[in-house]
């Protein structure tokens, strides 16, 4: 396989996942709870689930003739494991992600970073600052700027689960959607794909604030560390966020390819009216 990537498609990526990590962790952050008088809803959940889930229908339709719009680690290892993209692109793209990932985390730290510049007075102690308190007093990112963490009345085992399955329903959807042969999705691909990202945020954000995108998880923490909150970070489950998507996308791959993939079926078929018209030819 020759080189199968360009600069184009590796800013593509990084581009859109910046955007993406801004759009969604951005929503995190202002529909959070300010104050103490706040109380969240199933309201600030569906907000945060539909941000996530069309901020990527926009920026797959946005990227998607360039990149292929992948926009996810988990989501370009199901396409290194079919052999529909070379390791080298793979993890040229990954990385495109990660560090897109970052930048878009610190733009959210960057315009939300006001929202401490009170939190000396006393009449702030709740909402945003309590979430934001450094071991030494001073105060960090809003809201840990919208980072994963597992709900600590929840297992190890439940979170790894939860994770699993909602990467395993994004990959699964990205292969059956927008890459099967016999897809009717057509250009609505995305929209699927965009729905499958919100229904997994309404199921997990209690649970996990739904990661399913490794470097979603990594803009966040990175720059929290970087914001002096490393102490609200590399906390008990920060490694499911690395694992659990990628081995779900490995299960949905796996899934396409011995049970739904009918590329070499179609390829028969097509070549089939090609080898009877060389036979009447033939025989003519």
């Amino acid at each position: 396989m020759g080189q199968d990537w360009t600069t184009k498609q590796l800013a593509a990526e990084f581009l859109a996942t910046l955007l993406f990590v801004w759009i969604g962790t951005g929503s995190a952050v202002s529909s959070n709870m300010w104050t103490a008088g706040d109380s969240g809803d199933t309201g600030r959940l569906i907000t945060i689930a539909i941000a996530f889930g069309f901020g990527i229908s926009v920026l797959i339709y946005g990227i998607g003739h360039i990149s292929g719009g992948h926009i996810n680690p988990a989501v370009t290892l199901a396409f290194m494991a079919l052999g529909k993209q070379s390791p080298v692109a793979g993890l040229l793209y990954m990385a495109s992600q990660f560090f897109g990932a970052v930048i878009g985390s610190f733009i959210v730290w960057g315009g939300s970073a006001g929202l401490t510049s009170g939190c000396d007075d006393e009449s702030y102690v709740d909402g945003v600052c309590a979430s934001s308190l450094k071991s030494n007093g001073d105060y960090g990112p809003a809201f840990n700027i919208g980072i994963n963490t597992v709900n600590a009345r929840l297992s190890l085992g439940g979170a790894f689960l939860l994770e699993l399955v909602g990467t395993y329903l994004l990959v699964i959807t990205v292969m059956l959607a927008a890459v099967h042969v016999k897809s009717t999705a057509g250009n609505c691909a995305p929209i699927a794909i965009g729905w499958a990202v919100m229904l997994c945020h309404i199921n997990l954000v209690p649970f996990t604030g739904c990661g399913i995108n490794p470097a979603r998880s990594f803009g966040p923490m990175i720059v929290d560390s970087i914001g002096g909150l490393s102490s609200n970070v590399w906390i008990r489950g920060w490694w499911i966020f690395y694992t659990a998507p990628f081995v779900g996308s490995l299960l949905a791959a796996a899934t396409y390819r011995f049970v739904f993939d009918e590329c070499d079926a179609a390829k028969e078929e097509d070549a089939a009216p090609a080898k009877e018209a060389d036979a009447v030819e033939e025989s003519a």
